[in-house]
């Protein structure tokens, strides 16, 4: 295992990864964080260099203290040897199976080492997987028929707001949750709408530390009219011209959801994976 900190390698890396798409978005969306201004300190591990075939991205093992916080314990994974994973993801100095943690990727695939792995270190195994969207650029036309809704306008989440965003996100709901997304609306971009006069945010989208898009929103009386395709075209914009792949992932069962990111030029790329370990 080798921890990558020359920016040429970590360049070269991310070059190589984007012929790899749609696998390697998780990795190549953090790596490029990591090459800029690295709000969230992650680490790049390759099992060898240059001939790489399996790349982590994860925060310092010495950082992540909490061994109850899956969210400062998060991994991003790819893979081009599911075989040779194996003994990458067995090394100590890798991954720490000793605490929750969540392993975030794009090839289920991998599900079977993992489960392997983690059952070789006592820790049992929650997947979820979702739709995957992916587009390659923006254009100029995307910005053309956004919604137009009399009563709102376009802004950014404070980090305060954090709380409205954990109390109606899928994998949130908690204090940890809370503190991680203030940590997303500090340090990477967001689009929000809110009510003229009042300021409330009643609908919003985010990006995170693999510059994915996530914990959309948009309150009831407002769906179905366009709003969360345009949040989704601007914050899509925004990415774009910092660098970053363009990606982001739906429920299977969330169809309102996956045809507004259709409308908005996502095309269906795959499949989204998180994995959950627990020591038992």
């Amino acid at each position: 295992m080798l921890v990558l900190t020359c920016s040429s390698k970590l360049a070269s890396l991310r070059r190589l990864l984007t012929h790899s798409f749609p696998e390697s978005l998780k990795v190549c969306g953090a790596l490029h964080h990591v090459i800029e201004k690295n709000p969230f300190r992650l680490q790049v591990l390759v099992d060898q260099w240059p001939d790489f075939t399996s790349v982590i991205c994860r925060p310092p093992l010495e950082e992540m203290t909490d061994p109850s916080d899956p969210y400062t314990n998060t991994y991003f994974l790819f893979s081009k040897d599911p075989q040779g994973l194996r003994q990458f993801l067995q090394d100590p100095e890798t991954v720490n199976w000793k605490q929750e943690l969540q392993i975030q990727g794009c090839q289920p695939a991998l599900t079977g080492v993992l489960h392997e792995v983690s059952s070789k270190h006592g820790s049992q195994m929650h997947t979820t997987s979702n739709l995957l969207y992916m587009r390659d650029r923006m254009e100029s036309e995307d910005l053309e028929n956004m919604s137009n809704i009399s009563d709102l306008q376009f802004s950014t989440l404070k980090p305060e707001e954090a709380y409205l965003v954990n109390e109606v996100w899928a994998f949130g709901g908690n204090l940890l949750g809370e503190r991680y997304i203030s940590h997303c609306i500090q340090s990477f971009p967001n689009v929000c709408a809110r009510k003229l006069g009042v300021g409330k945010p009643v609908a919003w989208t985010m990006s995170e530390q693999s510059a994915e898009m996530r914990m959309g929103y948009t309150e009831k009386q407002y769906r179905n009219q366009g709003l969360f395709r345009t949040m989704i075209v601007q914050l899509a914009n925004k990415l774009h011209s910092m660098g970053c792949p363009l990606y982001c992932h739906v429920a299977p069962d969330n169809k309102t959801s996956q045809a507004a990111t259709l409308r908005a030029g996502f095309p269906l790329a795959g499949r989204w994976q998180q994995w959950k370990f627990q020591p038992l």
